[in-house]
């Protein structure tokens, strides 16, 4: 039976061992992302967004909680890698557009 271990508070994310009878355990995350879709809406939604901008501004494009940045790793895709921007853009706009705070479209294909 997994056991509180850990909570960040910043990121929402709590933390839980699961111990084994071998000795072993196991870090399971949990997280609460609605809170970051609520946020992402909003921003997306704003009065004032990008829409408004010329083509020169930088925008945040998404907000990636934690989770999600461990399924994008399972699929080989490294936020902080800028050499995988362009799937990483992919990713997003197919299965996480409820992440995004623009609605600007960037993709390659």
């Amino acid at each position: 039976m997994a056991e509180f271990f850990d909570y960040n508070a910043d990121r929402g994310v709590w933390y839980e061992a699961d111990f084994r009878e071998d000795g072993s355990f196991v870090i399971n995350t949990k997280q609460d992302v609605q809170p970051v879709i609520d946020y992402a809406t909003r921003i997306r939604n704003a009065p004032f967004n990008d829409t408004k901008l010329g083509d020169n501004y930088f925008v945040r494009y998404a907000v990636i909680p934690t989770q999600v940045e461990l399924e994008l790793r399972k699929k080989g895709i490294n936020i902080y890698n800028p050499n995988q921007t362009r799937e990483l853009l992919r990713e997003i706009n197919r299965n996480y557009p409820y992440l995004k705070t623009t609605n600007r479209h960037h993709e390659s294909d």
